[in-house]
Parts: structure tokens; C-alpha cells; sequence
């Protein structure tokens, strides 16, 4: 099965929507008190880690 063009596209678009959201609770999480900077940084370098990326800062 190969993917066309806009398959990937559309996928793409997906992964951003969703990484955009995940980040967006994350704030959310950390501003009502729920999540500490530290938590924040934790959750990124664990993230990081298993997709063999370099985490960013909170």
C-alpha cells in the first residue's frame, strides 16, 4: 500500500493538531497548579526519549 501526496499531508496535519492539543492541556495542566515545571520538563524528556528527539525546555 503506498501513501499519495495528500496522505501524508493530511497526516502531517494530524500529528501537528494533535501535538498542538497535547501541549496546549499541558499549559492548561501546569497553570491551574496541576503540573510543576518540573513535571513539565519530566514528561518532555521522557517524550523526547522514546521518539530519539532532543527535549524542549517549559
Amino acid at each position: 500500500m503506498q501513501l499519495d501526496e495528500e496522505d501524508i499531508a493530511s497526516e502531517r496535519g494530524e500529528l501537528h493538531f494533535l501535538a498542538a492539543l497535547v501541549d496546549e492541556l499541558m499549559r492548561k495542566l501546569h497553570l491551574a497548579g496541576l503540573l510543576s515545571q518540573a513535571d513539565l520538563n519530566s514528561i518532555e524528556e521522557e517524550v523526547a526519549r522514546r521518539i530519539g528527539n532532543i527535549p524542549r525546555a517549559w
